[in-house]
């Protein structure tokens, strides 16, 4: 999975889809047919979402084709459409549903969901002008996550190559919830970009304090550490990493990768010394 594809992950949202259960009106408290439906309704629902969860997109897929023919216009299930798709590498096809499921609820979440699906397909500028209304209708609506379209502001300057704008959307981000791990990530990737590489560093230490199992900001380290000649550093930082709990074999086996990197350039770096 490419770095961007995990940056778009972590922001895609999976909004509260639950449908209210209608209330029980027939007697006996035998439930009624509509009671029955919606039951049945969120019953598939939370199959899609567990499928998503657990990266079975085409099982997600499946029940979704056949839900979408009984009500093909239902903003939660084009929303649970769009996020399918993207899952199968498809973003223009989960743009279509994601505007139609915007058109019929004008939720924040559905919102952010296209703006990422506009990220993956490189419309940067009309992800910009969605995520800029949506800091408007965050304010007025008190949304609770508003560092989730900051966030989103920012990587949307970054592919446009305006760094200067990224990290001010970014910083943006950080004051309204200093534990994000997405907008730390990213931010440290701008300082390195523009040749600033302790604060590049710096960054990326606060980012691993908030998800200290995610190799990305330990790969990023170890490399910067590298750079500056600091073996040592680099060494003794995924050594840590692999013995934290929690890791996955992917991640775990990337790091002694990298370990063997840093010991062959230590090795050499000796003996050119």
């Amino acid at each position: 999975m490419t770095v961007f594809a995990n940056a778009l992950r972590s922001l895609l949202i999976l909004a509260s889809l639950a449908l209210p259960l209608a209330g029980c009106q027939t007697v006996d408290d035998q439930p009624d047919a509509d009671s029955k439906k919606a039951t049945i309704e969120e019953a598939q629902r939370s199959l899609v979402r567990n499928a998503l969860d657990a990266g079975k997109a085409e099982q997600a897929l499946k029940t979704l084709r056949d839900m979408l023919r009984e009500t093909p216009d239902d903003a939660q299930l084009n929303n649970l459409m769009g996020l399918t798709q993207l899952a199968l590498k498809n973003p223009d096809r989960a743009i279509k549903h994601f505007m139609k499921a915007y058109k019929a609820e004008k939720s924040i979440a559905i919102a952010l969901n296209l703006s990422s699906a506009y990220l993956e397909t490189g419309e940067f500028r009309k992800a910009v002008t969605l995520l800029t209304a949506m800091t408007k209708q965050a304010e007025k609506e008190k949304y609770q996550f508003k560092e989730r379209i900051l966030h989103n502001l920012g990587y949307a300057h970054v592919r446009l190559n305006e760094l200067t704008q990224a990290t001010a959307w970014f910083k943006e981000a950080l004051e309204e919830n200093p534990t994000f791990f997405p907008s730390h990530l990213e931010l440290a990737r701008v300082y390195e970009k523009t040749n600033r590489p302790a604060m590049a560093a710096k960054t990326y230490t606060k980012a691993m304090d908030y998800c200290q199992t995610c190799f990305e900001p330990i790969y990023s380290l170890a490399t910067i550490y590298m750079k500056m000649g600091k073996y040592m550093d680099a060494r003794a930082l995924l050594l840590r990493y692999n013995r934290a709990e929690g890791l996955s074999q992917t991640d775990r086996a990337a790091a002694q990768r990298l370990l063997k990197v840093v010991n062959n350039n230590a090795t050499s770096g000796r003996r050119n010394g």
